[in-house]
């Protein structure tokens, strides 16, 4: 009898634990979710911004009165730059800045988002807009090669032993046993 009961007490035990690491996993990929979700609007929008400030910035270029130039570029043309650069910085706020096997990756995708506010990258011809149009299709690609990334290790969540010790360490803690293994 007290076999049994010390059977179904440690099949009970292991259940919670198991329990815990993927309700823990579970929600981490909820959160990983929303990251993704809102990672992928904040792109959309800012090259949208970009977009709208490169067009603006080409129709305030052609203009050969320079009073009214430096007005409209207070007026309109600094605003889009702001609304795209609060944007920007949104974007880059989503990324760790310490040193990860990644970050080589997300430092470029960040400077080629920079890249599409920045008309010195652009080739002085006559086809801004076209130029401006294939930086922004190559940030748009380095984007989705991230969003896929962080996708794929959503959707597959690193299971393993590791992910079960914070639950055994608090059940340890709980019932009265040290927190980590002694000597």
């Amino acid at each position: 009898m007290l076999q049994a009961v010390t059977i179904l007490l440690g099949s009970a035990v292991a259940a919670a634990i198991i329990a815990g690491a993927i309700s823990h996993t579970t929600k981490i990929s909820e959160f990983r979710q929303t990251w993704i979700d809102k990672l992928r609007q904040d792109i959309a929008d800012y090259v949208g911004a970009a977009h709208r400030w490169i067009r603006k910035y080409e129709e305030l270029n052609d203009l050969d009165d320079q009073a009214e130039k430096a007005v409209k570029e207070s007026s309109e043309l600094f605003p889009i730059a702001n609304q795209a650069r609060v944007i920007l910085w949104r974007i880059r706020l989503r990324f760790n800045p310490r040193d990860n096997q990644y970050k080589a990756q997300d430092d470029a995708f960040l400077r080629s988002l920079l890249d599409l506010l920045d008309p010195g990258k652009l080739p002085p011809t006559q086809q801004t807009e076209a130029a401006w149009i294939g930086i922004a299709d190559s940030a748009v690609e380095q984007a989705r090669e991230i969003l896929k990334r962080e996708w794929e290790v959503t959707k597959y969540p690193e299971c393993t032993l590791s992910s079960l010790l914070p639950c055994w360490t608090r059940l340890r803690l709980f019932f009265g046993g040290p927190s980590h293994n002694s000597p």
